[in-house]
């Protein structure tokens, strides 16, 4: 080294605030898009919008599953001639399916 230039601190190159080092002694953020976190599998790179698909498929679910077992329900009605005593019952079957898919499904991101 010249004697221009000064001597890097016998501790190492000084680390920003609110980053930690990484294992290759760089002083880059840990656990940015693609790299390994701390406690696991890199995360997924940013998807705009990513948010909304989640929601349009948790409504997209409830009512498919409503829709599928209420016409279940209307079909066993019609074959066995009992008025509407099982539509009702296919929509609420179909809705706490449905509800439990939704829920399930969320959690497991977590």
């Amino acid at each position: 080294m010249s004697e221009a230039e000064p001597t890097p601190p016998a501790g190492g190159p000084a680390e920003p605030t609110g980053q930690r080092p990484r294992e290759d002694g760089s002083s880059r953020a840990a656990g940015g898009l693609g790299e390994p976190t701390a406690d696991g599998p890199p995360r997924p790179p940013y998807r705009p919008g990513l948010v909304s698909d989640e929601a349009w498929t948790a409504v997209g679910t409830l009512l498919a599953g409503t829709g599928f077992w209420g016409l279940v329900g209307y079909g066993i009605d019609r074959l066995t001639g009992l008025g509407t005593v099982f539509l009702p019952v296919g929509v609420i079957v179909g809705m706490a399916a449905s509800l439990y898919l939704v829920i399930s499904k969320a959690t497991q991101r977590f």
